[in-house]
């Protein structure tokens, strides 16, 4: 985790008004510090979470804004359940494929993405296979917003 530390200068310009930004975390994963996504998205420092090329079986429950981006839809896969909870939660997807058949992982989910309490999910380039819920019915409830004319009701 990065610390920021303002010292005396810091103190001194923050009296004359000055702020330093803050800069958002990118946390790749894996990684040491972070062996699975949920880490990612449990360490609140990472703002951004960039996965590498490869399969993740795992269902990820994310409670806070957050942005996961893959490498690609074709080489970055999520195979589980992907859950955004929480009524100012807005979390974007970009570029990857979100898989719901995970046997071995708790058994087979209803549905690939999913969004309660209010959360937004934004997708930009996202895949999702496997749903047992008819695709249209995941924009009748509104908590999706952007460009989704990319999707289609075609599930493989």
């Amino acid at each position: 985790m990065r610390k920021l530390s303002l010292g005396m200068a810091g103190f001194l310009l923050a009296g004359l008004g000055w702020c330093p930004t803050v800069v958002a975390e990118v946390c790749q994963v894996p990684s040491g510090t972070h062996p699975t996504i949920q880490a990612a998205v449990d360490d609140g420092d990472c703002t951004e979470i960039v996965l590498a090329a490869q399969l993740f079986v795992e269902s990820v429950l994310i409670p806070r804004g957050v942005t996961i981006r893959g490498s690609s839809q074709s080489t970055s896969t999520i195979v589980g359940q992907v859950t955004v909870q929480g009524g100012t939660t807005q979390v974007t997807l970009e570029d990857l494929t979100v898989d719901a058949t995970i046997q071995g992982v708790g058994g087979t989910v209803d549905s690939a993405l999913q969004a309660v309490g209010g959360a937004e999910l934004i997708t930009n380039s996202v895949v999702v296979r496997n749903s047992a819920v008819d695709l249209w019915t995941v924009f009748m409830d509104g908590f999706e917003s952007g460009d989704t004319s990319a999707w289609s009701k075609t599930v493989s």
